[in-house]
């Protein structure tokens, strides 16, 4: 994507890691970020949209952001077995929560174990592992057991934080948050890319009419009055 942007003549495309938002007056003025060889630059935009993820550090100038960690994702890859309808995802609506099988090539699946709470058995001593055999696979389908706990005892183990995080912006001229940076929904949904290739469609429309961004002062502010657009989809996935 990357390379189809930088091929249009009106795009600059700039490598480096952006340290800080670049502020005055109440306004967002550019950002100031730093190259591979160690040098710091800065650069100015009429507009500047912030969404570097989930691990966002620079939304706290642009919102109040309550990060929830519900749970975290155990994930495994079984070897050499058959889902129960090919090459398609499955959700097992498990207890205490959902578990996810879905095909990563021709001879392997990915497993995501969903494990609520914020607290986890240890990987380290065994108790995962433990937990995974005596709770998690006598729920799997028949077809995925023996592959579910050959993968456990392979032990390759791994685990990732389920962030969330309603949006809660601080409406800041000249700026806007997109993406995880903005919001963040449980992984379960499954809809991340969507909601963010939706999110570009409904701010491409919504910037569409304006010939030049100098020439709007609110234009961050009319921006995110509008965000009623980006909620449905949002909701769409979350509840579903």
């Amino acid at each position: 994507m990357r390379e189809k942007a930088a091929t249009l003549p009106n795009v600059q495309l700039e490598k480096g890691t952006v340290t800080s938002l670049l502020e005055g007056n109440g306004t967002i003025k550019g950002v100031q970020y730093k190259t591979k060889d160690g040098l710091e630059h800065k650069a100015y935009a009429p507009l500047t949209i912030v969404c570097d993820g989930c691990f966002s550090n620079l939304r706290r100038s642009l919102c109040n952001p309550k990060v929830d960690m519900p749970s975290c994702f155990v994930g495994l890859v079984l070897e050499n077995c058959e889902l129960p309808s090919a090459n398609h995802g499955h959700v097992i609506l498990a207890d205490p929560s959902p578990i996810l099988f879905y095909p990563i090539s021709s001879t392997e699946v990915r497993c995501l174990v969903d494990v609520p709470g914020q607290k986890f058995p240890s990987v380290a001593n065994g108790e995962m592992a433990n937990y995974l055999k005596t709770v998690v696979a006598p729920q799997n389908p028949a077809e995925l057991k023996e592959a579910f706990i050959s993968a456990v005892d392979k032990g390759n183990i791994r685990t990732m934080p389920n962030r969330s995080m309603p949006e809660d912006p601080l409406p800041t001229p000249r700026a806007l948050l997109m993406g995880d940076a903005f919001n963040m929904q449980h992984p379960l949904t499954g809809g991340g890319m969507t909601v963010a290739l939706s999110d570009i469609v409904i701010l491409r429309d919504l910037l569409k009419p304006l010939c030049d961004l100098n020439g709007a002062p609110s234009l961050s502010n009319g921006i995110y009055n509008k965000y009623s657009g980006w909620c449905p989809l949002h909701g769409v996935f979350f509840f579903s």
